[in-house]
C-alpha cells in the first residue's frame, strides 16, 4: 500500500529533476512535469500538491497546502510576492481537483463532483500552459485518464502569480529578499572574519544541542509542539531584551514570506491548546540550558541566533510561516516602539502569564479587531492586530461575550482601532469622500468596462437593467458592482456595510466573468492595503451563487439583452 513516504521519495528524484529545468522552455518544463506526475500517480495514488519554480539563478519547490477558503487568500498574497522578490521567471503546478457539477454548490459540497489532476505552467509576460486528467477510482485503486491539453484557460488565482499587483499602479518599491547563508558563505565568513565566523559556529552547535533538547523525552514530538514554540518564543524575547532589543528582527519575518519552500506556509502539526503546565516545563528546560551555556562563555548573540534558528522551524511547523511572520513583528523591538509613538504598549512587555485577554471592535472597523492584555491596574497591553472570522459584527460580540473574553466597543475600541492602523500603514479613514475613478484616474476606457461590468453582473442575475450615465457608483439592484482588472479595489470611503461585486471585462476578447462579492469590511484587511485603498485578490472573494439576498432578485423584472457588443466601445 503506498504512503506519504513514498511519494516523498518521489519528489526526492522531481528535485533533482527540477536542477536541469533551469535551461529548458516552458513547453519542455510541461512536458517533463506531464510525465513525472503520471509515473508518481501511478506509483503512489495520488501527488502532492506543488510548485516548481525557476529563476534565472535557482531552482525551488513549494509545497502547496492550504486549510480551508481563507487561508487560499493568504496563499495567493505569500507567494505574489515571494516570487516577485525571488524573481521568479515561470512556474508549474500540479494538484489534485474537485469539479463541480451542481449548479449553486461548491465542489466541496456537491456529491457528483468528480476529481482530475491539473497541471499549470506560467511563463512571465508569456505564454500559459493548461492539462487536465481525470481520476477514476475503483474500491482501492485509482486510475489516471488520459492527459486534455487545452487552450482555454479557465480564469483563476493560480495563472496569475507572475503578475506584479492586483491594482494598475506601478509597484512600490520594496528591498531585495534577505539572502540564505550557505555553507560556502559561512567559509567564507570564517576567513574574512574569524570573530563573527566563530560565532556562527557556536550558534549552530548550540542550535543542534536545542533540538536534541527538544526532542528529548517526548514519543510523539508533534504532540507538543505547540507547548515548546510557547516556551521558545518567551526565552527568545527575554535574550532579546537581554541584548537591549536589537534591531533587524523583522527580517526574519520577510525570510520566511520569501522562503515558503523552506518553511511549511501553514501548521503541519494537529491543532490543540497547550497547558500551562507543559509551556513552564519546556521553559524551565530552556533556563536550566541558557544557563549552563552562559557559564561556558558563549555570547549572547550567539544564543540569540541559536534559538532565533530553532523557533523559525519549530514555529512554522506549530502555527505556519504565515502567521509566524506575523507574530515576529508583533513582538519586534521596532514595532513595539511604533506603538508607543502612537500611545499604545505591546502585551509582550507583560510576563507570559500576567493580564486577562481583551478585545477591541468598532462596527466602522469590523471585520478588523485588536486583541491584547489588561494588566491588574487596568492598562491596556496590545498583542495583534487582525480579521475577526466571524461573518459580521453584531455575530462577533455575541461569540466573544458568550466565551468570557472582555469586549471592548465603542469610542475606546475605535480609538485603539484608528492607532493601530496608523501603525500597520493602512491611512486614518479620511472625511472627504474620495471616489473610485479619482484614485484610478478613469478614461473613457475605464468608464465602459464599467458599464459593462454592470450590464454583465445584470444578465447575469437575470434582471432587467439599463445603463445610466448619472449611475457614477455602479450600482445595480443594491449591490455595487465595480470593475475588477486585477483584483477589488475599495476605498476608505467605500461604506463598510455595501456589497462589493467585482467583475472582470476582457473589452479586446468580447469576454467577462463575475468574481464574486464580498462586502466592504471583509475586504478593507492590512494584507490587501496598497497605497491608501485596499486591493482585494479573485480568490479572496465569496461564491456570485452565495451572493446575499440573491432571492429577492427574482421578483424582479427579467433581463432584456443588451448585448456587450451592443454597449459603446473606443470612438463610438
Amino acid at each position: 500500500m503506498t504512503n506519504r513516504h513514498e511519494r516523498r521519495k518521489a519528489a526526492t528524484t522531481s528535485r533533482k529533476k527540477l536542477a536541469q529545468l533551469n535551461t529548458a522552455t516552458l513547453d519542455q518544463h510541461f512536458d517533463d512535469r506531464l510525465h513525472r506526475v503520471r509515473t508518481e500517480f501511478e506509483r503512489t495514488g495520488g501527488i502532492d500538491p506543488e510548485f516548481e519554480c525557476v529563476t534565472d539563478g535557482e531552482s525551488f519547490q513549494v509545497p502547496a497546502y492550504w486549510p480551508d477558503r481563507g487561508a487560499k487568500a493568504q496563499v495567493c498574497a505569500a507567494l505574489r510576492d515571494s516570487f516577485r522578490r525571488r524573481k521568479v521567471n515561470r512556474y508549474v503546478f500540479a494538484s489534485e481537483a474537485w469539479v463541480g457539477k451542481t449548479p449553486g454548490l461548491l465542489p466541496s459540497d456537491d456529491p457528483d463532483r468528480t476529481e482530475r489532476v491539473q497541471v499549470i505552467a506560467v511563463e512571465r509576460n508569456g505564454p500559459r500552459r493548461y492539462a487536465f486528467a481525470e481520476i477514476t477510482r475503483n474500491g482501492g485503486t485509482a486510475i489516471l485518464g488520459q492527459w486534455e491539453v487545452t487552450g482555454d484557460i479557465p480564469p483563476g488565482w493560480l495563472f496569475e502569480l507572475l503578475e506584479e499587483g492586483h491594482s494598475d499602479r506601478a509597484p512600490k518599491e520594496e528591498s531585495p529578499p534577505v539572502p540564505r547563508l550557505s555553507a560556502r558563505d559561512v567559509q567564507t565568513l570564517m576567513y574574512e572574519d574569524p570573530a563573527q565566523g566563530t560565532e556562527f559556529r557556536e550558534s549552530f552547535e548550540i542550535c543542534d544541542q536545542l533540538g536534541d533538547l527538544l526532542a528529548d523525552q517526548i514519543q510523539d514530538a508533534d504532540s507538543d509542539a505547540l507547548s515548546k514554540f510557547m516556551a521558545l518564543e518567551s526565552i527568545l524575547r527575554s535574550t532579546v531584551r537581554d541584548m537591549g532589543s536589537p534591531k533587524g528582527i523583522g527580517a526574519f519575518a520577510r525570510f520566511l514570506r520569501d522562503h515558503p519552500d523552506i518553511f511549511p506556509m501553514f501548521a503541519t502539526v494537529r491543532e490543540s491548546v497547550p497547558s500551562i503546565e507543559r509551556v513552564r516545563h519546556w521553559k524551565a528546560k530552556l533556563q536550566r540550558f541558557i544557563c549552563e551555556k552562559r557559564e561556558l562563555g558563549h555570547p549572547p548573540s550567539a544564543m540569540f541566533g541559536a534559538f532565533m534558528n530553532l523557533y523559525l522551524c519549530v514555529g512554522s511547523r506549530a502555527v505556519g510561516a504565515v502567521d509566524l511572520a506575523d507574530r515576529i513583528e508583533n513582538w519586534d523591538p521596532e514595532h513595539q516602539a511604533k506603538l508607543r509613538q502612537v500611545g499604545l504598549r505591546s502585551s509582550f512587555e507583560l510576563d507570559d502569564e500576567e493580564g486577562h485577554v481583551f478585545i477591541a471592535l468598532s462596527a466602522g472597523y469590523y471585520p478588523n479587531g485588536v486583541m491584547g492584555r489588561r494588566n491588574a491596574v487596568g492598562d491596556l497591553f496590545i498583542s495583534r492586530f487582525g480579521a475577526l472570522s466571524y461573518g459580521d459584527f453584531a455575530t462577533a460580540v455575541d461569540n466573544i461575550k458568550q466565551s468570557g473574553i472582555e469586549l471592548i466597543v465603542g469610542s475606546e475600541a475605535k480609538e485603539l482601532l484608528c492607532k493601530m492602523e496608523q501603525v500597520k500603514g493602512v491611512a486614518p479613514r479620511p472625511d472627504k469622500i474620495q471616489e473610485i475613478w479619482e484614485v484610478e484616474n478613469w478614461g473613457d476606457d475605464e468608464w465602459i468596462e464599467q458599464t459593462r461590468a454592470e450590464v454583465v453582473f445584470a444578465k447575469a442575475m437575470n434582471i432587467r437593467y439599463e445603463p445610466d450615465r448619472r449611475n457614477l457608483k455602479g450600482v445595480v439592484a443594491g449591490y455595487r458592482v465595480r470593475r475588477a482588472p486585477n483584483g477589488l479595489v475599495l476605498l476608505p470611503s467605500d461604506s463598510d456595510e455595501d456589497v462589493f461585486v467585482a467583475v472582470s471585462v476582457e473589452k479586446t476578447k468580447r469576454w467577462a466573468c463575475v468574481l464574486g462579492w464580498l462586502r466592504a469590511s471583509e475586504g478593507k484587511l492590512p494584507q490587501f492595503y496598497q497605497k491608501n485603498c485596499w486591493i482585494v485578490p479573485p480568490e479572496a472573494l465569496h461564491d456570485i451563487e452565495e451572493l446575499p439576498g440573491k432571492e429577492r432578485l427574482q421578483v424582479m423584472p427579467p433581463n432584456q439583452e443588451p448585448d456587450l457588443d451592443d454597449l459603446p466601445n473606443d470612438g463610438d
